[in-house]
């Protein structure tokens, strides 16, 4: 008697979980290095309006399985101009981590880029060489990119389109931090640990302050910043927060 071979079920190619109120994605198509498509955008996508319209999430970590983070999109095509799967993580209310263990490249660095903070292992590349290719950035990063480095350095490594190594990433503010590779997930969830412990509300608006302030004069960036400052007195996070300094202890928040 002969046994039918069986065929295991394609793995999903994002993997989104919620633990200790952190969302966790990670680009889980190691293969294709992470490649985006279509499928795949529109999960990024879902997930994103999930993690919005959960109040808990306090914040989100966006990795990858294997040894690239994200190599750029493989099904390139008309659907890229209406799926806006990058705008919709960089428009997360709650701060967006990046753990980049491999190379971020053209579309895969510009989802990186959209990302609040990019924690980077030693191995780990950005590059944008859409130029190269007769083509331009299309997913933020002629924006993204002179905001964070500034716009001569942005414009040089837009133009070269060379690879961009974790040490220098680092140097030049592209990196928020680099991990050691032997302890690199274990220092990755202790500094999300760390970061999560904070009150939930106030990360949003300082998240919120930040990239809105940018994009005000700096008097009416200051009024925002007041005007969340007094909304977050009203909060009882806020009255938490201050008995536990009082008290000499660690708040236990609830983002309410």
């Amino acid at each position: 008697m002969t046994r039918k071979a069986t065929s295991k079920p394609a793995a999903a190619p994002l993997l989104f979980s919620v633990r200790d109120s952190i969302a966790w994605l990670t680009l889980n198509r190691p293969a294709a290095g992470n490649a985006i498509t279509q499928p795949l955008a529109q999960q990024l996508i879902s997930a994103a309006e999930a993690i919005e319209l959960d109040d808990s999430i306090r914040l989100v970590v966006l990795g990858a399985a294997g040894k690239s983070f994200c190599v750029g999109v493989e099904d390139g095509g008309a659907w890229e101009r209406r799926c806006r799967w990058v705008a919709a993580i960089g428009s997360l209310s709650v701060p967006v981590i990046a753990a980049v263990n491999g190379d971020a490249i053209a579309e895969g660095c510009e989802l990186a880029l959209a990302c609040d903070l990019r924690f980077l292992s030693p191995r780990a590349r950005l590059q944008l060489p859409q130029l190269a290719h007769g083509r331009l950035p299309s997913q933020g990063g002629t924006q993204r990119l002179p905001r964070i480095i500034g716009r001569m350095r942005a414009l040089e490594l837009l133009l070269s389109g060379r690879a961009v190594e974790a040490a220098e990433a680092e140097r030049i503010g592209l990196a928020t931090r680099v991990l050691a590779a032997s302890s690199f997930a274990a220092d990755l969830r202790r500094a999300v640990a760390q970061l999560a412990a904070r009150g939930p509300i106030a990360l949003r608006y300082a998240k919120e302050a930040v990239l809105h302030g940018l994009d005000l004069p700096l008097d009416h960036g200051i009024r925002l910043e007041e005007d969340l400052y007094v909304l977050l007195q009203t909060t009882a996070d806020r009255a938490k927060g201050v008995r536990a300094f009082l008290q000499k202890r660690r708040p236990a928040f609830r983002g309410d």
